[in-house]
């Protein structure tokens, strides 16, 4: 017959004298593989990877938009310096969960590798100029919007855009204190 107590998360069956041993192995090794699916599946529901993950697709968004655009989204700041952050952030930083989870498939992991790799190299090469005048250097990023743009594609998410609303506060002498920015996901 069997029973489950209060605080646990299988059945454990009636125990044989001569099986006792064996069967409390058993059983405590279910209840823990139950305990670990219960721990996961709680996580999945409370954790940000899914905010992550849509956030991770804007960047990739504003990368493979024009020069105006990826200034009007990232407001105040360097452009540049901001998506380059913000990929690490979203993607370097989670990788490993959005593969585990199914987020993303083997491929399109490939292709965002190759943008780390590509931003990685420019970090180590290109120097402030590069990153302060992006006008400059149009033919090198029109490469990364390029691969952005291909990355998009590979994950169905190329009929998106990004709606962008900036509020400003100002102080006395009409200079910008701060910036409040709020970003939307919509369908072309």
């Amino acid at each position: 017959m069997a029973n489950k107590k209060k605080g646990q998360l299988t059945a454990s069956s009636e125990w044989a004298k001569h099986l006792r041993k064996y069967l409390k192995k058993q059983f405590w090794k279910s209840e823990r593989k139950a305990e670990n699916k219960e721990i996961e599946a709680s996580l999945f529901e409370t954790d940000n990877l899914m905010w992550q993950f849509e956030e991770l697709v804007k960047t990739l968004i504003a990368m493979s938009m024009p020069l105006e655009f990826q200034k009007n989204y990232y407001g105040i700041g360097v452009a540049s310096d901001e998506m380059a952050g913000d990929f690490y952030s979203y993607y370097t930083l989670n990788k490993s969960r959005y593969k585990k989870r199914g987020l993303i498939i083997i491929e399109t992991k490939e292709l965002l590798d190759n943008i780390e790799k590509f931003l990685e190299s420019w970090s180590n090469e290109k120097d402030e100029e590069f990153w302060y005048e992006m006008d400059k250097h149009e033919v090198e990023w029109d490469l990364l919007r390029s691969k952005a743009k291909n990355t998009l594609n590979n994950m169905n998410k190329s009929n998106l855009t990004i709606e962008v609303n900036h509020e400003n506060e100002y102080d006395k002498n009409g200079n910008v204190v701060s910036q409040k920015t709020k970003t939307k996901l919509i369908e072309k």
